[in-house]
């Protein structure tokens, strides 16, 4: 065979291979829509929807996107009524299921288990709707989205046969054509007769092409909803934020009258310096009731007690930097230690009498450090502290289900959703952080950690100012809009409160007030200068044995710097005269060249050392006659496609 016959033969298999694949093609072939609006403003819908199978995307049949929001003049977003009345094939009843999608209602027309046969099939879609019209001053209408501007195949022809309850105005009928925001108008009126129109594309419309129409009638034809109907609606557009922040409003209700009863702290009583801990408490003790609960996640009281055992002669402790190493000596167990000092005791012991404090063994260090607390905690917790934990688990239980409501009952997009996350997660770090300034604001510490609590704090709120306009902006621009962010603010506010009272509602009892009082009278005698200290009536002089006994406390307080400061230079005045105590050297410490500036450091470091030797934890493997008509403007639209 010669080179021409071949290349016929070819170009022909090729024209061949075209046309069955153009014949394969899947449309629709014709969508009408028979629209009656009665004079309530309800629209009994039926569509008719011809389309060519090929077995490709219509297998099982196809599917039709219907939105049920829409924008009010306002800008917020409202839900329109719609009840599906049935569906059909070719002329007989044809099973369907809904499902929900973000803004509206996917209707599938067929069966899973059953696939239609290739060829033309005509779907019926019958459903009725309401707070479609729209209501202005000198006329009403309808603006309608006939076909809808989502459909993927695309449609030959489309007609609209629409019943108005009253006679259509001269120039009273608009149309668009085209894809969403065109103003094209390839389409025109076959009839105008009275109170009925009907319209038809002059020419065939794309995937995601559309033909929208305009009706006009005179004011009053069809009746305004009445001012219930209108309350109802504004309910259900809304119910989502009403339900936030009505039960925000519960919640600060339930919260603040169980602070009332529970969670006011008794009354402060007069603070006196004195120089000795009140009520013979330990330091670890004292850390606890002092912060109403552990500091630093109690490995300041950890710290301390440390410390304590060393100054006991139980221990010694060697400062290596990133380390920390806890050595028993060969004095003897006198007596009953508080627990606290027992529980880490026995851990040394019980590791050969040499406990490190490394990242290497940060597992064993952390469960130690559980130990400590929970020895603690179990037996002294409701005797100078009561956290009230179960008014706060039954304010985080009833906000779980208020947030679940509300978001359930919003019928918001997904967009929404994720900003709700994002505004709970913002507000849940920022009301914790912001929760442990204020806890540095007022607890007893240093004018410099203070300071620093107050730059954090304007810092955390500027970030946080900034994050909280992203939300809103974004909030803004999604399609449930003004709506939405009531939602978002109503999440936020429900975990901020909850933040609040879980640091408001834990109370000292009068006991647990009674020895805060004598805590801040101990922490003021260690900030003294020597010479005020001096004053005091029946004040013990400084010395090493003095400060050693101190130093634990000091370190459970947050005042190590102040009173080994003052230690300091009373060291300074014993060597000016030529004291032997000048030469101070605690046999229970070694570290990189002592000093009591060293040691300062040591013991106010200590906690930090600690912690950062624990294990990291692991990481876990979205008016229609203006200037401004257009197509797909207005209710109905939505499209479609094969499944």
């Amino acid at each position: 065979m010669t080179a021409r016959p071949m290349r016929l033969l070819l170009a022909a298999g090729l024209l061949a291979v075209s046309t069955m694949v153009a014949r394969a093609e899947e449309v629709i072939t014709r969508f009408h829509a028979d629209i009656k609006v009665a004079a309530s403003g309800e629209m009994d819908v039926t569509e008719t929807i011809a389309v060519v199978s090929e077995g490709i995307d219509i297998r099982h049949g196809i599917f039709r996107d219907f939105p049920l929001t829409f924008r009010d003049r306002d800008g917020r977003i409202a839900h329109v009524d719609f009840t599906l009345e049935e569906v059909k094939r070719d002329g007989e009843a044809e099973p369907y299921h809904t499902e929900d999608i973000p803004g509206g209602i996917r209707i599938y027309a067929g069966s899973a288990e059953t696939e239609v046969a290739r060829g033309a099939h005509v779907y019926e879609i019958r459903y009725r709707t309401d707070r479609q019209i729209r209501y202005f001053d000198d006329h009403d209408e309808l603006y309608w989205n006939v076909t809808g501007n989502g459909w993927l195949f695309p449609i030959r022809a489309a007609t609209a046969h629409v019943e108005m309850p009253d006679a259509i105005p001269a120039g009273g009928v608009a149309f668009y054509t085209g894809p969403e925001g065109s103003t094209a108008q390839d389409a025109r009126i076959l009839k105008l007769d009275g109170a009925t129109v009907d319209i038809a594309t002059t020419g065939p419309l794309g995937a995601r092409e559309g033909l929208s129409i305009v009706i006009a009638q005179k004011k009053g034809a069809i009746a305004a909803p009445t001012s219930a109907r209108t309350g109802y609606w504004f309910l259900r557009d809304n119910l989502g934020a009403i339900i936030g922040w009505t039960g925000f409003a519960a919640l600060f209700a339930y919260y603040f009258s169980s602070w009332a009863r529970v969670g006011r702290d008794p009354p402060a009583g007069v603070m006196v310096p004195r120089w000795d801990p009140p009520g013979g408490l330990s330091p670890a003790l004292i850390n606890y009731v002092d912060n109403k609960g552990f500091s630093g996640q109690g490995w300041t009281a950890f710290s301390a007690t440390a410390l304590q055992l060393a100054v006991k002669g139980y221990v010694t402790l060697e400062d290596l930097d990133k380390a920390v190493t806890f050595r028993r000596t060969d004095k003897p167990l006198a007596g009953t230690l508080p627990k606290g000092e027992d529980v880490l005791l026995a851990a040394i012991e019980k590791a050969g009498g040499t406990y490190t404090v490394n990242k290497a063994n940060g597992t064993s260090v952390q469960s130690l450090g559980n130990r400590f607390r929970s020895a603690i905690e179990g037996e002294h917790r409701n005797k100078y502290y009561i956290h009230n934990s179960g008014y706060v688990t039954g304010g985080v239980i009833a906000s779980i289900l208020i947030l679940i409501g509300s978001f359930w009952f919003a019928h918001v997009s997904e967009d929404v959703v994720g900003l709700g996350f994002a505004m709970v997660f913002a507000a849940t770090v920022g009301g914790g952080m912001i929760s442990a300034f204020g806890r540095a604001l007022t607890g007893g510490h240093s004018l410099f950690r203070k300071l620093l609590a107050v730059v954090a704090m304007g810092f955390v709120a500027f970030v946080g100012l900034i994050i909280l306009s992203v939300i809103i902006l974004a909030g803004m621009e999604t399609v449930d809009g003004v709506g939405g962010m009531a939602l978002i603010s109503a999440a936020g506010a429900i975990v901020l409160l909850n933040i609040l009272f879980f640091f408001l509602m834990g109370a000292p009892t009068p006991l647990g007030r009674q020895l805060m009082d004598g805590i801040e009278g101990f922490r003021t005698y260690m900030t003294l200068a020597e010479k005020d200290r001096m004053n005091l009536m029946g004040a013990p002089t400084m010395s090493p044995s003095h400060y050693e006994t101190l130093l634990p406390y000091a370190v459970a307080l947050g005042v190590e710097k102040p009173w080994s400061q003052n230690f300091e230079r009373w060291l300074v005045t014993a060597a000016a005269a030529g004291a032997a105590s000048a030469a101070y050297q605690p046999a229970w410490y070694s570290g990189h060249g002592f000093s009591s500036g060293r040691l300062t450091d040591f013991s106010s470091s200590m906690a930090s050392t600690i912690a950062s030797t624990l294990p990291q934890p692991k990481s876990s493997s979205s008016s229609g006659f203006s200037s401004g008509g257009f197509s797909g403007g207005g209710g109905g639209g939505g499209g479609g496609g094969g499944w």
